[in-house]
């Protein structure tokens, strides 16, 4: 198995005002993404399937990819936003319907069971309009994932606390016989959804009387600024928890599941490596699901290569190599099956001289089955759901104020 890492002089990030390029408009797709989350040997190979190029501009979060489309400043013909970020574009009209009638989608036979059973429940509960409709030819789920923990091992008690209360081992320092040192996201609104998961309850509530609607209750509001001066985070940040944690230098922090598949990968790239990994991940019976979708924005200016491009993405063969590159949870069972069938050939996760440093796929799925099933193990699964400009603020508001 690789993994692809992008580097600057392979992978240039484009806007629509800076770059030259050489085919006609018509020959070129803009693409919205997240930094590190396409593997760029599938990005070439479908620009010579489609004599096209791809332009490739990349966002830092769901909400800054909710911004550049609704802005209508780039033409962008696919985007692949986070799940609630999509049904909001969608319920405020900024989405296009896939040709599934007149283009090849014969890797989504029956759609729905095309995906991971976990994450078919999800998109049934989750992805429904404003009516209570589904809308399933305007998304296609790219990478899923759920929100965990990372922790690091060298000090038993935070594997105990963390495996037997969830994300409250985030929480409450008083569960520890010791000083540990705990990292939070700096996105506040996960800050709120996971103190709401720690209490066993629905991230997605607005007041403890189980509504769903509105800005924050005040007595949320209070309890949440209450809890981060008690707790005292020792670190806020994003890609640096992580590394953090893996190193030791931070015990624990929360995070996306995919952030931990990322790390053990580079950890078990680094040169001094000894093939000891002392640092996990674990997902809460309480959590919430997560997907990122390829949409097309009704800004697509290139409508038959925008649909070129998700159905040369959904090719379970395709995306095998492209989760094999990338590192996270494939959503396909396709592409499961063919995870499966290279762990019964003998296929590595990651292959090295030094028989220590090598990690079979076989190994690699028995000691990480929540990789191909991200809700593995828990009882009680949510996702966040689109919330007002209102509530988003009063969320930034506690985070600026305390962090």
């Amino acid at each position: 198995m690789k993994k692809v890492i992008a580097i600057l002089s392979v992978l240039v990030l484009f806007t629509a005002f800076s770059v030259i390029v050489l085919q006609t408009p018509s020959d070129i797709l803009y693409l919205l993404n997240w930094g590190e989350y396409i593997s760029m040997d599938m990005v070439a190979k479908f620009e010579k399937e489609n004599n096209c190029q791809v332009v490739l501009e990349t966002v830092t979060s769901s909400e800054a990819m909710y911004q550049k489309i609704t802005s209508n400043t780039t033409s962008y013909d696919i985007a692949i936003p986070g799940d609630y970020v999509v049904t909001q574009l969608y319920d405020e009209g900024y989405l296009m319907k896939a040709d599934v009638e007149n283009t090849d989608y014969e890797y989504l036979s029956g759609y729905k069971t095309a995906f991971a059973d976990n994450l078919s429940d999800m998109m049934d509960k989750y992805m429904v309009d404003k009516e209570g409709a589904g809308f399933s030819s305007y998304y296609f789920p790219y990478f899923w994932g759920a929100y965990s923990m990372i922790y690091n091992e060298s000090n038993p008690e935070v594997e105990s606390v963390i495996h037997s209360k969830g994300f409250e081992a985030l929480y409450n320092r008083n569960l520890y016989s010791s000083n540990v040192k705990i990292g939070m996201y700096d996105t506040s609104r996960w800050i709120v959804a996971s103190y709401l998961m720690s209490k066993g309850l629905d991230p997605n509530i607005t007041s403890y009387d189980g509504s769903h609607e509105g800005d924050l209750s005040i007595e949320i509001q209070n309890d949440v600024i209450n809890i981060l001066k008690e707790v005292k985070f020792d670190e806020f940040g994003n890609d640096s928890l992580k590394r953090n944690v893996a190193t030791g230098s931070l015990d624990m922090c929360f995070t996306q599941l995919g952030d931990f598949f990322d790390t053990l990968y580079l950890v078990y790239d680094e040169a001094s490596f000894d093939g000891n990994v002392d640092f996990n991940v674990y997902i809460p019976d309480t959590t919430a699901a997560f997907f990122d979708s390829m949409v097309i924005p009704k800004t697509c200016q290139n409508y038959d290569l925008a649909n070129a491009f998700i159905n040369f993405m959904m090719n379970p063969e395709n995306a095998y190599e492209n989760a094999c590159a990338v590192g996270y949870s494939p959503t396909l069972k396709g592409v499961a099956d063919k995870y499966h069938e290279a762990a019964a050939n003998g296929e590595f996760y990651y292959e090295s001289d030094t028989p220590e440093k090598s990690l079979t796929l076989s190994d690699f799925l028995d000691k990480y089955p929540m990789y191909l099933n991200p809700l593995y193990g828990s009882a009680n699964a949510y996702m966040l759901e689109p919330k007002s400009s209102r509530y988003l603020t009063t969320c930034e508001t506690i985070f600026n104020n305390l962090a």
